[in-house]
């Protein structure tokens, strides 16, 4: 991706980060990987098993880990975290660009919702009555903030996303004839919350669904009614959590991961890609499987199946 022309001595000094002596006045002009990068682009090198990229590399500079040691005709630029530092080089240039418009103009807005200050509400986005929205919170194209919804401060809710919607709740008479159970509670998204397109998250039928501060979840998730999830939780795409399930804090979960009703899952779990959760799972452990095991464990089972031959 191209930019406005800035001098290498100028991006340093953003990021914090010490310029070769005489390198000061070089032009960048552009962001791009190593594979993609051609003169007057900065790229990184976060993992050394991709040194050969930078050595191929048409990028003038290079963002790498302090003490690595590369061969390439870029010049590298020092730093601790080479990917991080290349994200936060990004979010400078998105400020610039300002690629998200505010259009409320075209978005349904209740005069009976909370809406705090500076923030963008994309095209077709519909915001309830009764609903509250932070400071500083982006409201993607065609997403929908129902009267249920509470955001706190800086939350991304992505297209087509809808927050506070009826949750999945039905009992059965004794003629088996099911009846709707009413969904009176809210949708709580703590600071820093990030939502992608065309996830759902239902409101709960008593007690609030919440998703903790700094949590992030991709697009095409489905958080159930009453599931509470912690703090900087990451949730890749196709993730489903079933009702009252709560998750704690730091937890990382593969795409496609399905989590039963009413568990606990605890603080600091990763659950790998296309896993069946349908126990509580404690603290620190790493599972995977359906039924989803201790990886370790799993991948025995899996290498004893294999042996049969089947």
């Amino acid at each position: 991706m191209k930019h406005a022309p800035k001098t290498l001595g100028a991006i340093c000094a953003a990021l914090q980060l010490h310029c070769p002596v005489g390198q000061e006045q070089l032009e960048i002009n552009g962001v791009a990987t190593l594979e993609d990068a051609e003169a007057g682009d900065l790229s990184f090198l976060s993992n050394l098993k991709y040194a050969a990229q930078a050595k191929s590399t048409g990028a003038s500079a290079i963002l790498i880990k302090k003490g690595s040691t590369v061969e390439c005709d870029s010049i590298l630029l020092e730093c601790e975290d080479p990917y991080m530092t290349f994200t936060m080089y990004l979010v400078g240039l998105e400020k610039e660009l300002g690629t998200a418009k505010d259009d409320r103009n075209n978005a349904q807005i209740s005069p009976e919702a909370t809406i705090g200050e500076n923030c963008i509400i994309e095209t077709g986005a519909i915001i309830g009555a009764g609903a509250v929205i932070g400071d500083n919170c982006r409201i993607g194209a065609g997403a929908k903030i129902l009267s249920a919804a509470h955001l706190g401060d800086r939350v991304v809710v992505e297209a087509g996303a809808v927050i506070g919607s009826q949750g999945f709740g039905f009992a059965p008479d004794k003629n088996g004839v099911y009846h709707t159970i009413p969904q009176l509670g809210k949708v709580i998204l703590e600071d820093d919350v990030f939502i992608g397109a065309n996830t759902t998250v239902d409101r709960g039928a008593i007690g609030n669904t919440v998703v903790g501060k700094g949590s992030k979840i991709d697009n095409q998730c489905m958080i159930a009614h009453g599931v509470t999830i912690g703090k900087n939780t990451v949730m890749a795409g196709q993730t489903g959590i079933a009702g009252s399930t709560s998750i704690g804090d730091n937890c990382r979960f593969a795409g496609q991961v399905g989590i039963a009703g009413h568990l606990k899952i605890g603080n600091n779990v990763t659950i790998l890609a296309q896993s069946g959760v349908m126990a509580d799972v404690p603290d620190n452990k790493v599972i995977f499987g359906t039924p989803a095991l201790d990886r370790r464990h799993f991948l025995k089972s899996f290498s004893a199946f294999k042996k049969q031959g089947l």
